[in-house]
């Protein structure tokens, strides 16, 4: 079998999205051009007694034999897909062609006219369900509950539109979810159905009515009785602590040491004191006692208490009884503390620009530091590189210390505002000592950021770095590097200094790694200001600036500059097998008052894995600018552009083929001495985007990605005249550049 084409006169539905139910395909084609692996499979010979045979047959993909049977099996798919999206008289018919023994199958898809409800209607039987769903399609019932989708609200079926099934299904679970979040615990979509019938008035016309059925309650002697659907109460809550599912089969096995009872809850435990403090326990739960059940909040407290690193093995279960005419439930939460501490090595290859390396790091976790699930870490790292163009090495040591608290931390802030997001307060220092052939800098940093984000699936996370300090202190710097440097560069870049400001950034996305196989998108975008609260006060000080026209904070200088950042990816899925990811992202650092430039820690620079990958880390720009020197800091700048777009098709097994085209480049917001060239210029950046493309090779281990990439330079903004397009005048040493990474770039 070759090839199969899909022709369909129905515009609301994509050909390539009919794909998936065609019984049989031809064999994979890589990018959509060759057939890779098919070629693999021919390579092995005959003898599979051979290893070389076999595993080519393995790793190949064996030529897909023509079934006539699987094309009407596929015309029957094809023809129920329609007819259940209301294309009740679509015709589906397939047509064989044979060439050089190679089959060609063509799949004929007529719509014609479809069918549409003209008159919907409702029959429901409960009377207070009834009156509930009426008040909120009207807008005059109950508010809508947190963690609540506003479209759930809102009915899915309207008059005029395609008698689809699949759309009708999803009022049932609509429905269900609206009526399950106010109280029918006992509700499932099993108790809605619906009549359709011919409409009188038109042709092609259906009446369709929704039937919501009352409760069938058994009887001692085994017949059903139809009564109204009830509502249900939390009663009582009970957390059990140290549950194990392995050792305690059922909850009155559980050996109970103690117990906290307040407000409805009641707290088991083993040992002295519970693994928790009953606080962080309670602030977590959103199941209310003597409130009506509601699914939202089952669901945001398994979200919570799942949240919480010192919790493992969290399950919910129910006890209905009834207490006069009310039905109650008792509430069940049986959790596992999870192990407080542990210890972590790891050991990593580097490779920054061509320079070969090896890093190593060991990480101290406490996962319930003050018993309420604080999460400790602290991290010692140490690196060593060798260095191509010097004769000594880089090495690195640091180490890291943050402590995670699941709350915000800050007075005047409402327990309400708290129950509606998930809240994070994170404590950091790191020190950090770097040892290069050009100089020696330590790095002290610490600060104080609060984190949020509302409950339901999807919602973008905020971020707010309160308190952001960096101290760089340079012990030694190497006289014929800083010889090479302009003078506000050494004065603003490579100097003892502060950086003390705030930020905020944002973040979303859809992607879910449980369900890969739909479209995906990011965005981030960051603020961060650095200096004006320092620059303000030495101002109303009126203290004095130095020979460079600076304030100083303890006799050394501190940095002023704003900076934003934005980024957008999306992944486009084709099929299962294929799709398309692209990304468009820049930003921008404006130094002022206190600084010329902004310090060397927050400049942007280009290439490398992440970036335009036919170039090496800071091996681009800025702009024009083009130097064959082993100082770094000149490949650095003030406003970065990234484009990027990837065609990612599966090869076989966990491997992943690209292929890609990327293009960008950084820039300076003004004239600096030795980047000429560098500056950005409305007339003229547009000339001085590089543009590369490439190939890539994935193996995706679902949990981690490892990637490998090849990037060949099409356009050198750094090069003049016609040796700027390398396609024209091809350079094979130096005119690509390999990575090595972990994840996708975007």
């Amino acid at each position: 079998m070759d090839n199969i084409k899909i022709e369909s006169d129905i515009p609301d539905y994509k050909t390539l999205e009919l794909r998936p139910y065609v019984r049989q395909l031809p064999n994979f084609k890589m990018f959509g051009l060759n057939k890779t692996m098919f070629q693999v499979y021919n390579l092995s010979g005959r003898d599979t007694t051979k290893w070389i045979n076999h595993i080519l047959r393995r790793v190949g993909e064996k030529p897909v034999i023509f079934d006539s049977t699987l094309v009407a099996k596929t015309d029957l798919e094809l023809q129920k897909l329609f007819i259940n999206m209301g294309y009740l008289n679509v015709d589906v018919s397939s047509a064989v062609t044979t060439k050089d023994k190679k089959v060609h199958v063509t799949y004929l898809i007529k719509g014609n006219t479809p069918y549409r409800i003209h008159n919907f209607s409702s029959n429901i039987k409960d009377d207070s369900i009834r009156n509930l769903l009426t008040g909120i399609e009207n807008g005059e019932s109950l508010q809508r509950l947190p963690g609540e989708p506003a479209s759930e609200r809102i009915s899915l079926i309207k008059n005029n539109m395609l008698f689809d099934r699949n759309v009708l299904d999803q009022e049932r679970d609509r429905i269900t979810n609206l009526l399950r979040n106010r109280g029918y615990y006992a509700f499932n979509k099993q108790y809605i159905s619906y009549d359709a019938t011919d409409s009188a008035l038109a042709d092609n016309q259906v009446d369709a009515s929704m039937k919501i059925d009352l409760f069938k309650k058994m009887q001692p002697n085994g017949k059903y009785t139809e009564i109204p659907h009830k509502e249900y109460y939390f009663d009582r809550v009970y957390i059990y602590l140290d549950y194990d599912p392995l050792k305690t089969s059922k909850i009155s096995d559980y050996k109970i040491s103690d117990s906290i009872v307040s407000n409805g809850y009641t707290i088991y435990f083993q040992g002295k004191n519970p693994a928790i403090r009953p606080k962080t326990l309670l602030n977590n739960c959103f199941i209310l006692p003597q409130r009506l059940y509601s699914q939202l909040r089952e669901n945001a407290t398994y979200s919570a208490y799942s949240s919480l690193n010192a919790l493992n093995n969290i399950h919910i279960q129910y006890e209905e009884f009834q207490q006069g005419d009310t039905s109650r439930l008792n509430a069940y939460i049986l959790a596992m503390p999870a192990k407080k501490q542990s210890v972590s090595y790891s050991i990593e290859g580097t490779n920054t620009t061509g320079d070969l390396g090896v890093a190593s790091s060991i990480n101290y976790t406490h996962q319930n530091l003050f018993r309420g699930a604080e999460s400790f870490n602290f991290k010692i790292r140490g690196a060593y590189e060798a260095i191509s163009d010097f004769k000594n090495p880089y090495l690195e040591i640091g180490a890291e210390m943050s402590i995670h608290i699941p709350k915000f931390v800050f007075p005047f802030i409402q327990n309400s505002f708290s129950r509606r997001m998930t809240t994070l307060t994170e404590l950091a220092l790191s020190y950090n000592h770097q040892i290069r052939p050009e100089y020696d800098r330590t790095l002290f940093s610490g600060g104080i950021r609060y984190a949020w984000q509302r409950r339901e699936r999807g919602s973008g996370r905020h971020q707010f770095d309160l308190l952001d300090i960096d101290y760089v202190y340079l012990p030694r710097i190497d006289s014929l590097f800083l010889n090479t440097l302009p003078v506000n560069a050494k004065y603003f870049g490579y100097s003892n200094q502060f950086i003390v400001g705030a930020g905020y950034s944002y973040t979303q996305s859809n992607f879910d790694p449980m369900r890969k196989q739909r479209n995906a998108h990011s965005l981030r975008l960051s603020f961060e200001s650095a200096g004006n609260l320092l620059y303000g006060i030495n101002a109303l000080l009126d203290a004095q600036k130095n020979e460079q026209g600076s304030y100083r904070l303890f006799n050394t200088y501190f940095a002023q500059f704003l900076k934003g950042d934005v980024d957008y990816a999306r992944t486009i899925i084709i099929d299962h097998l294929n799709s398309i990811a692209w990304r468009i992202g820049g930003g921008i650092g404006v130094p002022y008052g206190n600084s010329d430039i902004l310090p060397f820690e927050k400049r942007y620079y280009s290439g490398g894995a992440n970036s335009v990958r036919a170039w090496q880390v800071r091996e681009l720009g800025p702009g024009s600018y083009r130097s064959d020197s082993a100082n770094f800091y000149f490949q650095s700048g003030d406003i970065k552009l990234d484009l990027n777009i990837e065609y990612r098709s599966r090869f076989f097994w966990k491997l992943e083929a690209a292929a890609f085209i990327d293009a960008g480049n950084i820039w300076t917001v003004r004239d600096y001495p030795g980047q000429e060239g560098g500056a950005f210029k409305f007339n003229s950046f547009y000339k001085q985007i590089a543009v590369g493309y490439g190939l890539g090779l994935r193996l995706d281990m679902d949990f981690f990605l490892l990637r490998l990439d090849a990037g060949w330079k099409v356009y050198d903004p750094g090069r003049r005249g016609e040796e700027c397009w390398a396609i024209l005048h091809p350079n094979l040493t130096n005119n690509w550049a390999w990575h090595f990474a972990v994840g996708y770039p975007f």
